[in-house]
């Protein structure tokens, strides 16, 4: 990763620190905030895998060829009888020199006991060929058939060969285990993963691309708020009617199965009937000594304006937006008055409770849309209408309310 790389990445973390501090004054910014902390992780390159050269340890040595005792330095580091003859072996076919801590020939390097964690390899060639020379007694059973197994897997992954060879070809035909070697060799070495180089990154280009992102993203926003706005303007004020409206009446239906339950607690109990009565007209005739000249025979009422239909908006999309919502919510309220209706009709004591209550409260016209039986608003049926009465258009021909 460059400098510019680096730099780019820093002005967007930079911006989105910015962002997210100014978040706890404009919440909405924390929105951009996570945008940009987006973006900055993903301007993060990729991590390029590591190539078999990169991965492994070598052994550090001075050992020259002019050393009288650098065959047995090498040999020394064998661990079995069966490596020592192998590397006499590659010695041998390759003529095999040392430089700089490994062996080295016509075409070809040879290191051996490579640490590679967590594994240690016996011998690798031009570094990226491993060979490991098997003994029976340790290779043989099914168990370490199997860790072999995962072993040779693990280096493949990495980008290595593995080749493997017993230890008793080694004693019976090394020159057959040098062969193998040069096969190996011949066969080439595994195609290497490539990580995809990342173009370096214009700090004014980021800067400018970032700012243009978050323009867009501010315009998204103020469109979203500028149509939510015109919706609620538009339908707000058939919204506030039907919500007062179920208010009301909810209130009048949970006022009059009160009094039927308490009415029906008195039909069954004459002695509390008779002590209801008097301390009821005792409360009656608190209450009004204790009210004052000026609100005397004033009650409270509730003015619920009727639905209204919206304004043209100029924007069709939205204007037909806010016409299918509007038809909706007639759909909703028609729908909630047939329901207090079937109430209503399934205990017909309820019925004056909830008128008293209405028309003590102003409600007139909420009783009387009680009273009179609709049926389920519907468009086509609007729309029909409409065109059966010889047009007129919708803004002349309100839909019922």
């Amino acid at each position: 990763m460059d400098d510019a790389h680096k730099q780019a990445i820093i002005i967007r973390g930079a911006v989105t620190a910015v962002l997210v501090f100014a978040g706890f004054v404009f919440p909405l910014l924390w929105i951009a905030a996570a945008f940009f902390a987006y973006t900055t992780f993903q301007a993060f390159p990729d991590l390029e895998p590591g190539t078999p050269e990169s991965m492994y340890r070598t052994r550090q040595s001075t050992m020259t060829a002019d050393d009288p005792e650098w065959r047995e330095y090498f040999l020394a580091a064998c661990e079995s009888p069966a490596e020592t003859a192998f590397l006499e072996a590659m010695i041998k076919g390759y003529d095999l020199k040392p430089d700089k801590g490994i062996l080295v020939g016509a075409g070809i390097e040879l290191d051996m006991q490579t640490e590679y964690k967590p594994y240690r390899l016996d011998f690798l060639v031009n570094k990226w060929l491993v060979v490991e020379v098997d003994g029976a007694e340790w290779h043989s059973s099914p168990e370490a058939v199997e860790r072999d197994g995962i072993r040779d897997e693990f280096f493949r992954a990495k980008g290595f060969a593995v080749l493997r060879i017993p230890a008793k070809v080694v004693f019976q035909k090394p020159t057959e285990a040098v062969s193998s070697v040069r096969a190996a060799i011949a066969n080439g070495r595994p195609a290497q993963k490539v990580a995809a180089k990342v173009a370096p990154i214009s700090v004014a280009k980021t800067f400018t691309n970032s700012m243009s992102a978050f323009g867009k993203f501010m315009d998204d926003v103020d469109a979203h708020v500028t149509r939510e706005k015109a919706i609620q303007e538009a339908l707000g004020p058939s919204r506030q009617t039907f919500d007062t409206e179920k208010m009301v009446i909810d209130s009048g239906l949970e006022n009059a199965r009160k009094a039927i339950a308490l009415e029906d607690e008195l039909s069954a109990n004459p002695n509390l009937r008779k002590h209801f009565e008097d301390y009821h007209a005792e409360f009656e005739a608190l209450l009004k000594s204790t009210r004052s000249k000026s609100d005397c025979g004033q009650s409270a009422t509730i003015t619920i304006s009727p639905i209204s239909w919206p304004k043209a908006h100029p924007d069709p999309d939205l204007n037909a937006t806010i016409m299918d919502m509007h038809f909706k919510l007639h759909g909703d309220r028609t729908r909630y008055f047939n329901e207090v209706r079937q109430q209503i009709s399934k205990d017909p004591r309820l019925s004056p409770h909830v008128r008293s209550h209405l028309e003590n409260l102003g409600c007139h016209s909420s009783w009387k849309e009680i009273s009179m039986k609709k049926d389920l608003f519907s468009l086509e049926a609007f729309l029909k209408e409409i065109e059966a009465e010889g047009g007129g258009g919708a803004r002349n021909n309100p839909p019922p309310s």
